[in-house]
């Protein structure tokens, strides 16, 4: 096990373990998650060091460390490349809902609906009719990234001009892309991630997932490469 390895190993143990917590992760918990073993003082000095490169930031309350958003991003990468999907299971779910709609408009809806609840964020559709189909405000008020004026305010005001805020999200996008927007990268809300991708032959129609940026990704990601497949084909 070389150290390069490990230290992405304790990063992603980070990551995943703050998305699901929201409190700082200590060596112990990460020691406890790897699958082999490694000593807690190790695993410090690898936090340091990881803390060194800007991936994780530590908290003045804690011993503890969290994700930064340099860190988030080279979570986002590792995972990309591993090419995570959903499982049939998941995949049969999603598609069972859209089974006895008829007009485009309902399932456009349902897919916005199947967004939000499958990656616990805000789902969005926008069609080539610049309509837009939203839901799941109510999972990301339940947040307490909400009551942070940088976060709750400013999605709020984003979201008053839907259309305008995934026009702009989606300026560089590319037809292949799947394009993720976390914290500064993100000039309207800048404690948030935008995961957004188009769909369509001629892809102008957009879906997108927001939220804050501890973000389940590895929910997020999957979800997003197989809406836009499925309603491609549509």
């Amino acid at each position: 096990m070389d150290g390069n390895t490990r230290k992405q190993d304790v990063l992603k143990t980070i990551v995943e373990t703050f998305v699901h917590t929201g409190q700082p992760v200590g060596s112990l918990q990460i020691a406890e998650q790897l699958p082999y073993e490694v000593s807690s003082a190790t695993i410090r000095n690898d936090m340091v060091e990881l803390t060194e490169l800007g991936l994780l930031e530590q908290p003045h309350t804690s011993a503890g460390r969290i994700p930064s958003d340099f860190g988030y991003k080279s979570y986002v990468k590792i995972i990309t490349q591993e090419r995570r999907e959903l499982t049939k299971k998941q995949q049969e779910v999603l598609t069972r809902h859209f089974e006895k709609l008829r007009s485009l408009q309902e399932k456009y809806q349902t897919a916005a609906r199947l967004l939000a609840e499958m990656s616990g964020s805000i789902g969005m559709l926008m069609d080539d009719a610049d309509n837009v189909y939203l839901s799941g405000f109510s999972n990301i008020a339940k947040m307490p990234e909400f009551a942070d004026q940088q976060f709750g305010v400013k999605l709020m005001e984003a979201l008053e001009e839907p259309k305008e805020f995934l026009n702009q999200a989606s300026q560089t996008l590319r037809p292949e892309d799947v394009k993720v927007l976390i914290g500064k990268d993100n000039h309207q809300i800048n404690k948030a991630t935008i995961v957004i991708t188009n769909f369509g032959s001629q892809g102008k129609r957009v879906i997108s997932i927001i939220g804050p940026t501890r973000m389940d990704y590895n929910k997020a990601l999957p979800l997003m490469d197989y809406m836009k497949k499925f309603l491609t084909d549509l």
